[in-house]
């Protein structure tokens, strides 16, 4: 099996479905499917079950991502730096992130500080998006849900999804939930956008639960970490949430439920031509996150 062959597999992992990943990689589902029962068929062990909505890792298959995810991202990663070992980039790029979009961004920006060390590169935490491109001065964004407006570049990085978390002695001191009518008995935790906006209604597929906040906040990382010292139950999108999960510090409540899927995207102005700087920051993350 080839490294595109582990790539597939990993974004089937990750997005759950055959078309998802045909969809990320431009290439068509039967592919997709052919090259995955491929490598079953190599390991003489089933990487997935089966069902007509989800894709669910079986437990081989979770081992099998443990052990070669960070093994295709470091292959990924040496090519990338081979490609470019006789560049000699150099200069500053400032790019923004929203405020929950650091968590995922900063091992993607130490291998480029590392790759690149004549570069200075300034990251400013921003809450309203792509609007702050051209009042903060900065070289590009990276931006979260739908993102659009005149004289804009718009790649898509991943997606992210919202789900329901709260922590182990927030659990332990409150009533069972076993349904989504459950929460009105719980405390909440809700998130204002840089607009103003407040999730009066938390819709899931096949549910709309009211909300009665006891803590509001205007960024995602504060719900967090509200969330993991105990205040309520909180929406987080999983790229906050899955390291404390892992560790034990959150659980992941009702998982069958979730706010959908929204895409995390880098943009950039094309008013004016990008430096080299910021061009090679864009093929750098388009080469490790989209891979990954």
């Amino acid at each position: 099996m080839n490294i595109k062959d582990l790539e597939l597999f990993i974004a089937v992992a990750k997005l759950g479905s055959f078309s998802k990943a045909a969809k990320s990689f431009d290439t068509r589902r039967a592919l997709v499917s052919r090259r995955i029962g491929e490598i079953e068929k190599q390991l003489g062990a089933p990487l997935f079950t089966r069902t007509t909505r989800v894709m669910v890792l079986t437990t081989a298959g979770r081992q099998y991502l443990a052990q070669i995810e960070p093994l295709v991202s470091q292959l990924n990663h040496a090519g990338y730096v081979f490609k470019h070992r006789h560049d000699e980039v150099q200069g500053k790029l400032r790019i923004g992130l929203l405020p929950f979009v650091d968590k995922l961004m900063d091992k993607y920006i130490a291998h480029f500080i590392h790759a690149y060390p004549q570069v200075q590169l300034e990251v400013l935490i921003v809450s309203d998006g792509s609007k702050e491109l051209n009042r903060l001065g900065l070289d590009l964004i990276i931006d979260a849900g739908e993102v659009n407006g005149a004289n804009l570049a718009v790649h898509k990085l991943t997606t992210f999804e919202r789900k329901i978390y709260a922590s182990p002695s927030y659990l332990e001191k409150s009533s069972l939930i076993e349904n989504t009518d459950d929460l009105q008995y719980h405390s909440l935790l809700g998130f204002r956008d840089a607009h103003g906006q407040l999730e009066q209604t938390w819709h899931f597929q096949h549910a709309n639960v009211p909300t009665h906040y006891k803590v509001i906040c205007s960024d995602f990382n504060s719900l967090y970490h509200f969330c993991l010292a105990g205040a309520g139950i909180a929406l987080l999108p999983h790229v906050i949430a899955h390291e404390a999960v892992d560790q034990g510090q959150l659980i992941n409540i009702l998982p069958q439920h979730s706010i959908g899927f929204a895409d995390i995207s880098l943009a950039y102005s094309t008013k004016s031509p990008q430096s080299s700087v910021a061009k090679v920051f864009c093929e750098h993350l388009l080469q490790e996150m989209v891979a990954n």
